[in-house]
């Protein structure tokens, strides 16, 4: 059996580094990867948690009709049976756990699902700020539910605090090769990245402008065409003006 890319438990993987490094092809990767590797294991793991649910319920759940993934961004993925599959939608703001007598309200999501979100930083409140409660407690338990969450950002830094404090592994890509064939053919990419594993190593990077060690280098290879997976172009409509409004000249 292939080694697992994710804790088939739970995890919160945070990807950083400038634009160009590859964090948002390496998630990319991670996806497909978990899709093929674990998606069919998390996937029972989601029904049996929905049934034992369901046996304290008068009226009981549904269950998914297929491994529960959710995403912000557009992925064109395969199966291991290379069945096309499509993530569900979701946004930062309907992530969360939902308190008696607070005002926000977020999304019941499957047990046990992964949760990608590239651009992070602009889903979730600004660094500075504290996350809702509903949020708050979400990222403090997410292991309760068997969540696995990957969220891409340009630093960690812009990642809120709150966020990063519940985060278990922080990888930075810091180079990506491509392999092209004869006929110039994306057929494999390599990432070489430095990993931290604890939130006090990732802190300690931060304060000192990426100076300090506390990392280990680590390699992750994807073979194929990693373009495929994603639209490297997924947020350009952030540049457009609203439908009724113009360029401006």
């Amino acid at each position: 059996m292939p080694k697992l890319i994710l804790n088939p438990e739970s995890e919160i993987v945070i990807f950083f580094g400038p634009r160009g490094t590859g964090k948002s092809s390496l998630m990319a990767h991670f996806v497909d990867e978990y899709l093929k590797t674990q998606g069919a294991q998390r996937w029972e793991l989601s029904d049996m948690l929905i049934r034992e649910e369901n046996a304290e319920r008068k009226t009981p759940l549904s269950f998914p009709t297929a491994p529960p993934i959710y995403s912000n961004t557009k992925y064109k993925l395969k199966t291991r049976a290379g069945a096309p599959f499509e993530p569900l939608p979701i946004k930062g703001n309907e992530i969360g756990i939902n308190i008696e007598g607070a005002d926000e309200t977020y999304k019941a999501l499957f047990p046990a699902p992964l949760i990608a979100l590239d651009e992070a930083h602009r889903e979730f409140c600004s660094k500075g700020e504290n996350l809702s409660n509903g949020q708050l407690e979400f990222f403090m338990e997410c292991r309760h539910n068997r969540i696995i969450m990957l969220l891409a950002a340009p630093r960690a830094v812009l990642i809120n605090k709150d966020i990063r404090a519940s985060g278990s592994r922080f990888i930075e890509p810091r180079k990506r090769i491509d392999k092209f064939d004869n006929f110039k053919r994306l057929y494999q990419s390599t990432w070489h990245c430095r990993e931290f594993t604890d939130t006090s190593t990732i802190e300690e990077y931060i304060a000192t402008n990426g100076k300090s060690g506390g990392f280990i280098e680590t390699e992750y290879t994807h073979n194929g065409n990693v373009r495929e997976l994603y639209d490297g172009y997924a947020f350009k409509k952030h540049f457009y003006p609203k439908d009724g409004k113009e360029f401006e000249t």
